[in-house]
């Protein structure tokens, strides 16, 4: 009886907010969106029921209209949203059917709405419909995004919402094209060099380094190499390290322009630290990319240690200038074939060391779920 009781109540309550959305004062519409989100806190059943009663659309009406009721109306209003949308596919296509993603626009100059919490939340539950059949348009998602994630007065709280929004787009092939042309690179490896958002912005890069456009968009960007660099000194970040290994995996395979920007910004003493303190697959990682490294000086030694023809060397003779520059090189080879010998000396250690470590925690290793295969080869 008293359950029978609670739901007729629910009833009431519910016809009640319903009218009082659509008919209300502004202040009476703010009231029914807190209690709309109320009651499908409480109960999924009704949370199933409000949409079919006709609550979705004046919600999201309300979130980009200024004049219902001002800031707190808004975000009663995207606060009752969010709760309808969790875990419920139907409610979440009741929305963007509803027209949210066209209010995007319109919510991207209003500093209320676009730092809020709840509407971040809400546009990652939204996003979710990205691994559905539901035909979600990222193009019409990605600009709010990006446009967030690029201001320096959005709190972390709103921008990781984001992020994870960003990263269900990512995760799907038929949206990384739009992902990496959207300016999407450039915040995130501006987000990668915080601490409170770089595990979460490296991941999504390595969602979009999997792609050719996202490589391409990250190669072109000269942010990216210090922002790799700087995330593989984080030792107490390994995950950070981790990810920042394999986007600088990525970058230097068979690319000499970017080996030689990363050379810039100090990669191989952060790679040989990785190395020795990171974790088994930050260690593993960095010991393929100073694999490259040192082959490339092997390399460069070779061309320039070759016996040198005889006119040449009586000529040297003859020229002090030439003489001099001859000695230079001589000293440049010394200084390169010791550093190699510590390189072979250091790698041999990291080598030993991954070789240690159990198979099973590499394979098992949470950061590596996320990222494409890494047999890449110079």
């Amino acid at each position: 009886m008293e359950a029978a009781g609670d739901d007729a109540a629910a009833a009431v309550r519910m016809r009640a907010a319903v009218k009082r959305l659509s008919f209300g004062t502004a202040e009476e519409r703010a009231e029914a969106a807190g209690e709309v989100g109320r009651l499908a806190r409480s109960d999924e059943g009704r949370k199933r029921l409000l949409p079919e009663l006709g609550v979705v659309p004046p919600l999201v009406s309300m979130l980009a209209d200024a004049r219902g009721g001002g800031a707190g109306a808004r975000m009663a209003a995207a606060g009752a949203l969010l709760e309808l949308a969790r875990g419920a596919h139907r409610n979440k296509v009741h929305i963007v059917q509803a027209g949210l993603l066209k209010k995007l626009p319109l919510l991207m100059d209003d500093k209320d709405m676009s730092r809020s919490q709840e509407l971040a939340l809400l546009l990652l539950s939204i996003s979710s419909l990205a691994n559905t059949d539901f035909p979600l348009a990222s193009s019409e998602l990605l600009p709010f995004l990006v446009a967030v994630l690029s201001a320096d007065d959005a709190p972390a709280d709103t921008k990781l919402p984001c992020l994870g929004a960003l990263h269900n787009l990512s995760a799907k092939l038929e949206h990384v094209r739009d992902v990496a042309s959207s300016g999407a690179v450039r915040a995130l490896l501006a987000l990668s060099l915080d601490r409170k958002t770089s595990e979460a912005a490296l991941s999504v890069l390595g969602d979009l380094a999997a792609t050719a456009a996202g490589r391409e968009e990250m190669e072109e960007d000269e942010a990216a190499p210090r922002a790799l660099v700087e995330a593989m000194t984080w030792h107490d970040a390994p995950r950070c390290q981790e990810h920042a290994a394999y986007l600088a995996m990525v970058l230097a395979h068979g690319s000499r322009l970017q080996r030689r920007r990363m050379r810039r910004f100090g990669v191989v003493q952060a790679l040989l630290e990785v190395s020795l303190l990171g974790s088994p697959l930050a260690q593993r990682r960095a010991a393929k990319i100073l694999q490259w490294f040192k082959e490339e000086g092997q390399d460069r030694i070779r061309a320039h240690s070759g016996p040198r023809m005889e006119g040449a060397s009586s000529a040297s003779c003859d020229d002090g200038g030439e003489g001099a520059k001859d000695r230079r090189n001589a000293v440049d080879r010394i200084v390169k074939q010791s550093l190699d010998r510590n390189m072979k000396s250091i790698l041999r250690r990291a080598t030993a060391s991954v070789d240690l470590t159990s198979v099973k925690l590499l394979v098992g290793s949470s950061s590596s779920k996320s990222l494409p295969c890494e047999t890449l080869h110079p």
